[in-house]
């Protein structure tokens, strides 16, 4: 009888800190922000021309909730400055534009890069507009253009550039 008593006991012993940990992960995952749109372009040949606008489309269903808005940037080792300078056009379903001009930092002054990396790529998030909200019920297009100074106006070195919208905590 002592021995089925201390093998269960063993058994609890051992389930008990995996269940804790399930419901940790559990509790963690889901205190997360959950993503509405995600969305990244691609980039060909890490060149990007001053002329190109990269447009990206959200649906707003519902204009009380509140959103934080990202822009993520992956650049190659080989990119020649340590900030890039982005113009940024909201166009909400009625059609009036919101511009901005924003710079993003990608390097420290020493040179070394911010953000996560992988071989010789670097990503870094920025938080572009933290608890916003969206007026209007419907389609709005987020347009960004690179807006650095180079001689032929093509940027070389960065690979993807992305939004990502969440519903803000």
């Amino acid at each position: 009888m002592k021995i089925k008593r201390s093998s269960k006991i063993r058994k609890i012993n051992y389930l008990f800190p995996l269940l804790v940990l399930v419901l940790l992960i559990a509790f963690m995952t889901s205190c997360n922000k959950k993503a509405v749109v995600e969305d990244y372009r691609s980039l060909k040949n890490a060149s990007w021309n001053q002329d190109t606008a990269l447009v990206f489309d959200i649906n707003i269903p519902d204009p009380k909730k509140l959103y934080d808005l990202s822009f993520t940037v992956r650049n190659e080792g080989r990119y020649a400055y340590s900030n890039l300078w982005v113009f940024v056009t909201i166009t909400p379903p009625s059609g009036k534009e919101l511009s901005d001009t924003i710079e993003l930092t990608l390097a420290k002054p020493s040179g070394e890069w911010l953000g996560s990396g992988l071989g010789d790529l670097y990503d870094r998030k920025y938080p572009y507009k933290k608890t916003i909200f969206f007026p209007e019920i419907g389609k709005y297009t987020i347009s960004v253009r690179q807006g650095m100074r180079t001689q032929n106006g093509i940027l070389t070195g960065i690979h993807d550039f992305g939004i990502s919208l969440e519903k803000a905590l």
